[in-house]
C-alpha cells in the first residue's frame, strides 16, 4: 500500500493549470484579438452599406406598395372617367351620338383559324397571350373592344386582383417618333419614355414611379389602337418602333403584354412586318342574329315616349323582314347607325328602305368617318371620285359571269385608278391601297392579283349606283346583262344580278322609275324586292304581281313546301305588309291581305296549319309568330310544343313575353307555355324571374291557396319572390292538379312539379329554427329528468346536474348540427328543380363503386328522426320530379346542368305517375 501525499498532488495540479493558462494567454489571446479587430473593421466597413441596402429595399418596396395602392387607383379612376375611353361615337343625321362603352358593348367573338373565344369582360386570356393582333372590317368593333378591354383592366387593377397589370390605351395616330430616332435602342427608349409620360400626365402621387414599378415587375397591359390610322409617310418608323418596343418590354418583364388593332384591309398589306413580334392574329367576327338582338336591348337612347320592348321588337322585326340588311347589320357600326337613324327619324328622313340606308352607310365609309378619325374635312369631290372608281369596277365585275362573285381583278382596278387620277401604274397602286385603307370597303385578296369588297352587297350597291347615276344607258345595259345571264343554263349566273336590279331601280330618277318597272322581267323575287325598294304600289303592275304570287303560293301542295317556297312566302308577306301600310296611308283599300293569303293556305286544315308554321318557324320563328298574330291564328293553342322549343331564341322569347304583358283576354295556354319553357330553358327562367307579372295573372294567383303558390317572402328565397315566372309556375301547377292541361304530352315539366309541395306551404326558416330549439328544450327537460333519477337513489346533486347538462348539450348540438342545414338544402333543391340554380355546385360525386346510396341520401340517413322524416315524406317528391323531368324530356331538350340528375329514384313505395309511363314525341330543336 502506498500512501498518497495530498500536498504534492495539489501542487502538481496547480502547476499544470498555470502552464495551460499561460500558453492560452500568450498564444490564443493575440489571435482572438486579431480576429476581433478584423471582424470589427469588416463590420465598420460594410454595416453601413448593408443598412443602406436594407433601407433602399424597404423604401423601394414601400414606394411600390404605396404607388400600387394610391397612384394605381387614382390612375385607373382617371382612365375610367376619361371620355376617349368611356364613350363610343355613333354618327347620325345631326351629329355624333355618344354611347357608354360599358352599357352598349356586346361580347365579340375573336377567331384565330379553328380556335376562337368570346370576349365578355375577362382580360386575363388576352393578357396571357403576351402579343396579339386584332383585326376586323371597318366598324366591326375593334375600337370598342380596345376601350372595353382597357376599362376592364382598370377595374381589375383597382381591385388589386392577382395577376393584374397597369393598363395603357394609346391611339397610334398620336404615336409617331421623331425622324432623328433611327436605331432600335433609341426607338425603344423613345417609346418607353412616351408611355411613361402618358401615365405621368395623370395627376397623382408618383405616377412615373407607378409606371416604373409595373414595367419591370407586374407588367403593362398596353393596347395600341388603330395602326391603319397612322399617316402613310410615318408608317415605317412607327412599325419599327413597335417592334423595338416589343423587344424592350419582353426584356423588362415577362408579364408585359401588348394588343395591336388595325383594319383587315390594312393588315393584308403590312402583315409581313409584324409576324415575328406579334404572331397570333384574331379576326373580329360579325354579330350573329342573337348578338343583334342583345345590342338592341342595350341601346340606351330610345325615345322616352316609346315602349322600349316594343321598339326593340319593331327594329328586330324590320331587320328580319330584310335579310340582306340584317346580314349587313352584323357590323356593329352599321347596326348602331341604323338604330340611331331610326330613333332620330322625327328630326330627319326615316330610313325605310335598304337603298336609302345603304346610301347613308356608303357615304359614311367613303369620306365622313375617316375624315373624323384623321381630323380632316370631308370633300364632295373626293366622294365622287371614290364612287366612280368603285362603281365602274363593281358594274363591270357583276356583268361578267367569268369572274367569281366578289373576287375582282387587281389589274383592272389599277387601270381604272390610273385613268381617273391621270397617273402611272406605280402611283395608281399606291393610291388604290390608300383608298382601301381609308374607306375599308375593299381589301387585297391575293397580292396584286385580286381584291374583294368587304361584303358582296356593297359590290352590288356600287354596281347599281353606276347603272343608275354613272352611265347614260346604265339601266338598259343592266337589264340586257340580266337577260343574257338568265338565258344561260347555269343556275348560278342566272341570279347574279337579282340584288343589283332593285338597288338600281330605287336609285333611278323618279321620272324614270315607272317606265323601268314596267320593263322589268326578273322573276317574282326580283319584282317583290323592287316594290319594297321603290314603294310604287300605285303602279299598274302591282295588282298583277300580287295575284300571280298569291296563286302560286296557295296552289303549291304542302308536300312541296321547300326552302324556296318558304323564301317566296316570307318575301310576299313582307311586301304585302308594306303595301297595306302604304295604301292605308293614301286612303286606299288593299285588294290582297295577309288574312286572305293564310286563310287560303291553311284551308281550315289543322295539319296544314301545323306544317306551315312548323316549317316557317324553322326559317324564322319571330316571323312565324307575327304571321300567326296577323292572321288571327292562336299558335299558342295550336302548336304549344313548337312555341316552347322556340322560347330559347331571345327575339322570339321577347315577343311571347310582350304578348303576356299586353294580353287583354289571356288564356291559360300562355301561362303553361311560359312555365314549361322556364323548366326547359334556363335562359327563359332567368329572364322571367326578373319580370313583373301582369295584373291579370297576379289576380289569378292571389285567388289560390297560399300553400300552393311558388312564391316566398323569406330571406334567402330571393328567386322565389313574386315574379312572372313564379306566378306562371303557381297557376300552371294548379291547372295540372285540376286536370285542365289539354296537351299533356307537351307539358311534362308542369305535370312533374304539380305533385310537389309548393314553397308557399313550407315552414319558414325562422319558424323552423323555433321548432328546432323547441326540440332542444324538450331534450334538455328529458336530460334533467334522467339526470335527477340517480339523485333519488342516493347520488349527490352535483353529479345529477353535471350529467343532465352534459346530456342536454350533447342532444342540442347533435340536433342543431344535423337539422340546421335543412332550410338551405331545401332552397337548393327547389332552385335546381325549376332551373334557377346558377351557383356552382360543391356536392362531391357519389361513389358508385361502393354503396348504391348517393351522397345526399347518405347524409340525410345519418340525421336524427326529423331529418329522416323530412327525407322520406317531403324531399321524395322533389327528387322524383327532378328525375321525371330528366327522364321524360327528350334528350336534346333537357337542361344542360341539372344539379340533382345523378340521384336515383327515392326508395319509396310510391307508384310512378301516368306521366312517367308516357314518352312524348321527340322534336328537333332549332
Amino acid at each position: 500500500m502506498y500512501a498518497l501525499n495530498p500536498n504534492k498532488i495539489v501542487f502538481g495540479a496547480d502547476l499544470k493549470t498555470v502552464l495551460v493558462t499561460a500558453a492560452v494567454t500568450l498564444i490564443a489571446t493575440p489571435l482572438i484579438y486579431m480576429v476581433a479587430r478584423r471582424v470589427g473593421a469588416f463590420l465598420r466597413e460594410n454595416i453601413r452599406m448593408w443598412l443602406e441596402a436594407a433601407l433602399f429595399r424597404l423604401g423601394k418596396w414601400s414606394r411600390s406598395s404605396l404607388a400600387k395602392r394610391v397612384s394605381l387607383r387614382g390612375y385607373c379612376r382617371y382612365g375610367l372617367g376619361a371620355g376617349h375611353a368611356r364613350y363610343l361615337l355613333i354618327p347620325n343625321q345631326d351629329e355624333s351620338e355618344a354611347l357608354e362603352v360599358d352599357s352598349a358593348f356586346v361580347s365579340l367573338k375573336l377567331q384565330n383559324g379553328a380556335a376562337s373565344f368570346v370576349y365578355s369582360g375577362d382580360v386575363a386570356e388576352i393578357q396571357d397571350m403576351s402579343r396579339v393582333r386584332v383585326i376586323g372590317d371597318p366598324g366591326s368593333g375593334k375600337s370598342s373592344l380596345a376601350k372595353k378591354m382597357f376599362r376592364d383592366a382598370c377595374r381589375e387593377a383597382m381591385a388589386l386582383r392577382p395577376g393584374h397589370r397597369l393598363p395603357i390605351l394609346i391611339e397610334l395616330k398620336r404615336f409617331t417618333p421623331p425622324k432623328n430616332v433611327t436605331t432600335d435602342k433609341t426607338r425603344a427608349k423613345w417609346a418607353v419614355t412616351f408611355l411613361r409620360e402618358h401615365v405621368a400626365r395623370v395627376q397623382g402621387f408618383e405616377m412615373g414611379e407607378l409606371f416604373d414599378s409595373y414595367v419591370r415587375g407586374g407588367g403593362l397591359f398596353l393596347i395600341l389602337d388603330g395602326l391603319d390610322e397612322v399617316a402613310g409617310s410615318d408608317y415605317l418608323r412607327v412599325a419599327a418602333t413597335l417592334r423595338a418596343l416589343s423587344d424592350r418590354l419582353a426584356a423588362d418583364s415577362p408579364h408585359n403584354s401588348v394588343v395591336l388593332t388595325m383594319r383587315s384591309q390594312f393588315h393584308s398589306q403590312v402583315s409581313g412586318h409584324l409576324e415575328t413580334d406579334f404572331p397570333p392574329v384574331f379576326h373580329v367576327q360579325p354579330f350573329s342574329p342573337e348578338d343583334i338582338y342583345v345590342f338592341l336591348t342595350q341601346w340606351p337612347n330610345y325615345a322616352e315616349d316609346r315602349d322600349k320592348r316594343a321598339e326593340i321588337l319593331r327594329l328586330y322585326n324590320d331587320l328580319t323582314d330584310r335579310p340582306t340588311l340584317r346580314e349587313m347589320c352584323g357590323n356593329p357600326l352599321v347596326l348602331a347607325m341604323y338604330v340611331s337613324h331610326d330613333q332620330h327619324g322625327a328630326k330627319g328622313v326615316s330610313v325605310d328602305t335598304r337603298t336609302a340606308f345603304y346610301s347613308k352607310v356608303v357615304e359614311e365609309l367613303l369620306v365622313a368617318r375617316r375624315g373624323r378619325q384623321l381630323e380632316k374635312p370631308a370633300k364632295s369631290l373626293l366622294r365622287e371620285q371614290r364612287e366612280t372608281i368603285f362603281g365602274r369596277l363593281a358594274f363591270e365585275h357583276m356583268r361578267d359571269p367569268e369572274q367569281a362573285a366578289n373576287s375582282l381583278s387587281w389589274t383592272r382596278a389599277i387601270d381604272v385608278v390610273a385613268g381617273i387620277y391621270q397617273c402611272d401604274r406605280g402611283e395608281a397602286v399606291q393610291r388604290f391601297r390608300e383608298l382601301a385603307k381609308e374607306t375599308g370597303l375593299v381589301s387585297e385578296e391575293r397580292s396584286e392579283e385580286s381584291y374583294r369588297f368587304i361584303h358582296l352587297t356593297f359590290c352590288e350597291f356600287f354596281a347599281a349606283k353606276e347603272a343608275a347615276e354613272g352611265r347614260e344607258e346604265g339601266w338598259s345595259e343592266l337589264m340586257a346583262a340580266h337577260h343574257a345571264l338568265k338565258a344561260n343554263p347555269d343556275a348560278y349566273t342566272a341570279s347574279r344580278l337579282e340584288e343589283v336590279i332593285p338597288f338600281a331601280l330605287a336609285l333611278l330618277p323618279r321620272a324614270r322609275r315607272a317606265d323601268a318597272l314596267r320593263e322589268l322581267d326578273g322573276g317574282s323575287l326580283v319584282v317583290g324586292r323592287c316594290f319594297l325598294e321603290t314603294q310604287l304600289y300605285d303602279h299598274s303592275s302591282w295588282a298583277e304581281y300580287a295575284a300571280v304570287e298569291s296563286e302560286f303560293l296557295t296552289r303549291t301542295p304542302s308536300s312541296s313546301w321547300d326552302d324556296a317556297w318558304l323564301r317566296r312566302l316570307h318575301l310576299f308577306n313582307v311586301v304585302l305588309k308594306d303595301a297595306e301600310e302604304w295604301l292605308t296611308a293614301y286612303g286606299r283599300r288593299p285588294q290582297t291581305t295577309l288574312e286572305d293569303l293564310f286563310r287560303n293556305l291553311v284551308q281550315d286544315d289543322r295539319e296544314r296549319l301545323g306544317q306551315l308554321f312548323g316549317s316557317y318557324a324553322a326559317v324564322d320563328a319571330p316571323a312565324a309568330m307575327r304571321l300567326a298574330t296577323a292572321t288571327g291564328v292562336d299558335l299558342v293553342a295550336e302548336q304549344p310544343g313548337l312555341m316552347v322549343e322556340s322560347m330559347s331564341y331571345p327575339p322570339f322569347r321577347a315577343m311571347v313575353l310582350e304578348t303576356v304583358e299586353a294580353a287583354t283576354n289571356p288564356s291559360d295556354d300562355l301561362v303553361l307555355l311560359v312555365a314549361e319553357a322556364g323548366l326547359r330553358h334556363r335562359s327563359v327562367a332567368l329572364e322571367c324571374v326578373g319580370e313583373t307579372a301582369p295584373e291579370w295573372l297576379a289576380d289569378k294567383v292571389t285567388a289560390l291557396d297560399g300553400r300552393q303558390v311558388w312564391c316566398r317572402w323569406d330571406f334567402g328565397w330571393q328567386v322565389f319572390q313574386p315574379s312572372l315566372y313564379t306566378f306562371c309556375l303557381s297557376h300552371a301547377a294548379e291547372l295540372a292538379r285540376k286536370g285542365e292541361v289539354l296537351h299533356t304530352s307537351e307539358f311534362p315539366g308542369v305535370l312533374a312539379i304539380s305533385d310537389v309541395p309548393a314553397p308557399g306551404g313550407l315552414v319558414s326558416g325562422f319558424r323552423f329554427l323555433l321548432r328546432l330549439w323547441s326540440l332542444a328544450l324538450i331534450s334538455m327537460t328529458v336530460s334533467f329528468a334522467v339526470g335527477w333519477a340517480p339523485w333519488v337513489i342516493g347520488l349527490g346533486p352535483f353529479t345529477v346536474v353535471s350529467a343532465g347538462a352534459a346530456l342536454w348539450l350533447t342532444g342540442s348540438y347533435h340536433t342543431a348540427s344535423q337539422l340546421g342545414s335543412v332550410p338551405g338544402m331545401r332552397r337548393e333543391i327547389y332552385t335546381t328543380l325549376i332551373n334557377l340554380d346558377t351557383r356552382p355546385r360543391r356536392l362531391p360525386k357519389p361513389d358508385r363503386t361502393g354503396s348504391q346510396e348517393p351522397f345526399l341520401y347518405e347524409i340525410l340517413r345519418m340525421w336524427s328522426l326529423p331529418g329522416t322524416l323530412w327525407l322520406r315524406h317531403f324531399s321524395a317528391n322533389l327528387l322524383e320530379a327532378s328525375r321525371t323531368l330528366d327522364r321524360e324530356l327528350p334528350r336534346q331538350l333537357r337542361p344542360s346542368k341539372r344539379g340533382l340528375a345523378f340521384l336515383p329514384r327515392p326508395r319509396s313505395e310510391r307508384r310512378p305517375t301516368p306521366l312517367t309511363e308516357r314518352t312524348p314525341p321527340t322534336r328537333q330543336t332549332r
